[in-house]
């Protein structure tokens, strides 16, 4: 870092979750939990398991505050765990 410049700040990880699969040698379905973050779930021959570690996955995440929440989510490309930069600090219009 020279004179002058803001010491620079990691960026900030993004949850995308998901259950994924592949056959097994007998023929069967294995899950497991797969994060964007790096997490990774125990492999399961049933799906409710691994939906389950998922399901404690984003538990463990911290909630937005208020001011911060999507009020758009599918368009703004946000989860229920992600601040929205575009809806941040904005008020709500109508009591929509």
């Amino acid at each position: 870092m020279t004179a002058g410049q803001a010491p620079q700040t990691a960026a900030p990880v993004r949850h995308r979750p998901r259950i994924a699969r592949r056959p097994s040698i007998t023929g069967s379905r294995i899950y497991w939990l797969v994060c964007t973050c790096g997490t990774t779930g125990r492999e399961w021959f049933a799906r409710g398991p691994a939906v389950e570690e998922l399901e404690r996955h984003i538990a463990t995440l911290p909630r937005v505050p208020a001011g911060q929440e999507c009020r758009d989510s599918k368009s703004h490309d946000r989860r229920d765990w992600e601040p929205c930069s575009l809806c941040a600090g904005q008020l709500a219009l109508f009591d929509l």
